[in-house]
């Protein structure tokens, strides 16, 4: 991804977030037993509803985006009251923004990395680590701050997502942030969060080019994640931002 996409990417990004809200959620995929992969497309980033008989969310969005996502959630056939489980990828305002809301409007199991759980608790994103000019740019428009929360399961070991109804696991993977957390399903598909970004600004240009995050707590670990996955035979990757990005482009684009 060049500068130029990238800064033309940004001087359009007011009038884009404002399309952005009126976007209809929209079936990405199925697991392996059928249920239907739901991107529910945010403000800043991208939720996931797995549609289970026992409903699951992968990332909440923003503070603010309630309104939204209950929105799109119930186009879908699922009530908010219905979700049973919720996976935040990592603490980080524009996707753990809901999780406090959500716990107390629902009853869902709110799960987190074991490694974010401090920074849950403070309500803070941990000091953002660019990695490219631009996301340096970038980083003072990033929202800080989301209402605290402590998950119900802090997850160190895999995670069995059978009692919610799919084949998968949820496991935390350092990187992102210290406690990173991807969802496996049995499929041969990942939600990653932001172990990658897909295009720029959001994904809203170019959103199936896989490429490097803006920022990461440990790059190099993060990309040994990246690997990991493709090693352990993912094809499909859900982003917190753009994609679905399959992952021949993930190999040639990031060079694995």
């Amino acid at each position: 991804m060049t500068a130029t996409r990238h800064a033309l990417a940004f001087f359009l990004l007011p009038a884009l977030l404002s399309a952005a809200m009126g976007c209809a959620p929209n079936v990405v995929g199925h697991s392996a037993e059928g249920a239907e992969i739901v991107r529910i497309p945010l403000r800043l980033s991208n939720a996931y509803l797995i549609k289970t008989r026992t409903p699951i969310l992968v990332d909440t969005g923003t503070y603010g985006d309630m309104p939204e996502l209950e929105r799109q959630l119930l186009e879908n056939g699922v009530p908010l009251r219905e979700l049973r489980l919720v996976v935040v990828t990592h603490a980080h305002a524009d996707h753990a923004g809901l999780a406090a809301d959500l716990r107390q409007r629902t009853g869902a199991k709110v799960v987190l990395g074991a490694g974010d759980v401090e920074q849950a608790g403070r309500g803070r994103n941990d000091d953002l680590h660019p990695t490219s000019f631009f996301a340096g740019l970038l980083k003072p428009t990033i929202p800080p701050n989301f209402p605290e929360f402590a998950p119900d399961t802090p997850v160190s070991e895999p995670l069995d997502l059978s009692p919610w109804g799919v084949r998968g696991q949820v496991v935390q993977m350092p990187g992102h942030t210290k406690g990173s957390v991807v969802v496996v399903l049995a499929n041969h598909t990942a939600f990653v969060g932001d172990q990658m970004l897909g295009g720029a600004v959001g994904g809203m240009f170019f959103a199936h080019t896989p490429g490097e995050h803006y920022y990461q707590a440990d790059a190099a670990q993060n990309r040994r994640n990246v690997a990991s996955l493709v090693g352990q035979g993912i094809e499909t990757f859900y982003l917190g931002h753009g994609g679905p990005v399959q992952r021949d482009d993930v190999v040639r684009e990031l060079g694995l």
